[in-house]
C-alpha cells in the first residue's frame, strides 16, 4: 500500500506543477479570480482550493481537463500510473467527521453523502497526529485504489464546530444532490421518493403532463405541494416564486417524467401547436422556440420526446422543416439529433430530481428522522 501511496504522492505533485507551470496561466487566472472575487483566502486550505479544483475538475476551452493534458503529455507513465491519475477526475468534496485515526490513515464519515472514506495524506505518516475522533475535516479526496488521498490542505475543526458544520453539510447536499447520490442507499431512497411524488402529481392533476397559464403556475403548484405533504408528509410548502420567464409565459408545461422527474417548460402550449400543425414551422416565432428547445444544452430532451411520441410522423415534418432536411425521420434519427445537441443529458443514467433527506439535512431543516 505504501508503494502505491508514495507513487500517488509523486504523481500528485507532478500534476499540480503541470497545472501551475504557466502554460495554463490565463485559464488558471480566471479560476482564481472567480474564487477570490469577494475576498482574499482566509488560510492555506482556502488558498490552495482553486488550484486543486483547476488541476482536477476545471474544463479547459477544448472540453478536456488538466488531468487529460497531463496524461497525454507526460512521458514514462505506466498503465498503473495512467489508471490512477485518470481516476483523479473524480473528486469527493465534503464535511467529514473523524471516526478513527492511526499513524498512516484516517477514517472519515462524510456528512454530505453519509459514506465512510479511508484516507491517506501526502504529508507522511504523522500527518494525522493532530486529529482525534469527533473532530471535523472540510476538504477534498481523490481515489487511491479502493482508498482515498487527501487532495488539498483540509480545514480542520474541533468537535465544538459541529452545529455549524452540519449546516454547511446540509447546504452542500441541497445545492449538489449529485454528491449525495454517491451513496447507493440514498440514491435508491431518492428514486423511490421521486416515484411517490410522481404518483401524487398524477393524482392531483390527473396526468403527468399539464399545461397552465404562466400566471397560474405558483398557485397550482402550491396546491399540488400541499396535497403531496398531506399524502407523504414533510414540511409545509413554502411560498412558490417561479422564475420570471415562467411567470411571464403565456403557457407553462409541467411534466413529471418517470425518469427525469418534474420539469417546468415555458411556452409549451405554443410548442404543442407546432407539433399538432407542422406547417407552422415556417413562422419565425415557432422556429425560434423549437430551436431553443432543441439547441439549449441545459434544456431537458423530455418535452421534445413527449411531443414527438404522440405522432412521430408529424415530428418528422417539424424537424425536417427546422433543419432543412427533407425526409428526416424522427423514429430513425430523433434520438441521435437530441444526443448531438444535449450530450450531457445522455452521458449517464439520469439522476433523480429529488434530494433524499440525510441526517444533516433533517437537522438543518428541523425534520424528524426515521429510526
Amino acid at each position: 500500500m505504501m508503494s502505491r501511496l508514495a507513487r500517488a504522492v509523486e504523481l500528485k505533485a507532478d500534476l499540480v506543477h503541470f497545472a501551475t507551470s504557466g502554460r495554463f496561466a490565463a485559464e488558471l487566472g480566471v479560476v482564481l479570480d472567480r474564487f477570490y472575487s469577494d475576498e482574499t483566502p482566509a488560510d492555506e486550505a482556502a488558498a490552495f482550493l482553486p488550484v486543486d479544483f483547476f488541476a482536477h475538475q476545471h474544463a479547459l476551452p477544448g472540453g478536456d481537463t488538466v488531468v487529460d493534458r497531463f496524461l497525454a503529455e507526460t512521458p514514462g507513465l505506466d498503465r498503473a500510473d495512467v489508471e490512477l491519475v485518470a481516476s483523479w477526475k473524480i473528486v469527493v468534496e465534503g464535511v467529514f467527521e473523524v471516526r478513527a485515526v492511526d499513524e498512516a490513515a484516517v477514517l472519515l464519515f462524510n456528512l454530505v453523502d453519509e459514506l465512510v472514506y479511508r484516507a491517506f495524506s501526502n504529508l507522511g505518516e504523522g500527518a494525522f497526529a493532530p486529529l482525534e475522533p469527533g473532530m471535523f475535516v472540510v476538504g477534498r479526496l481523490i481515489p487511491l485504489g479502493a482508498d482515498w488521498l487527501i487532495s488539498a490542505p483540509p480545514a480542520v475543526h474541533t468537535a465544538g464546530a459541529r452545529d455549524t458544520l452540519v449546516e454547511v453539510a446540509a447546504r452542500l447536499a441541497l445545492a449538489h444532490p449529485e454528491w449525495v447520490f454517491r451513496n447507493p442507499v440514498l440514491l435508491a431512497q431518492a428514486r423511490e421518493a421521486q416515484r411517490a411524488q410522481r404518483r401524487c402529481f398524477t393524482e392531483y392533476f390527473g396526468a403527468d403532463l399539464i399545461v397552465l397559464p404562466g400566471a397560474d403556475v405558483a398557485e397550482m403548484v402550491r396546491g399540488y405541494l400541499a396535497h403531496q405533504v398531506a399524502r407523504l408528509g414533510g414540511p409545509p410548502p413554502r411560498d412558490i416564486d417561479p422564475p420570471a420567464p415562467l411567470a411571464a409565459a403565456r403557457t407553462v408545461g409541467l411534466i413529471f417524467d418517470e425518469v427525469a422527474g418534474l420539469g417546468y417548460y415555458a411556452e409549451f402550449g405554443q410548442l404543442e401547436e407546432l407539433f399538432n400543425d407542422p406547417s407552422l414551422v415556417v413562422r419565425a416565432a415557432y422556429r425560434d422556440l423549437l430551436s431553443a428547445y432543441l439547441r439549449g444544452d441545459t434544456v431537458s430532451p423530455v418535452p421534445l420526446q413527449r411531443l414527438a411520441e404522440r405522432d412521430p410522423a408529424k415530428a418528422s415534418e417539424v424537424f425536417a422543416g427546422l433543419l432543412g432536411r427533407k425526409g428526416f425521420d424522427w423514429e430513425r434519427s430523433g434520438e441521435l439529433l437530441l444526443r448531438a445537441h444535449k450530450p450531457g443529458h445522455f452521458a449517464g443514467p439520469p439522476l433523480p430530481t429529488v434530494t433524499p433527506v440525510t441526517a444533516a439535512i433533517a437537522e438543518h431543516l428541523g425534520l424528524p428522522m426515521e429510526s
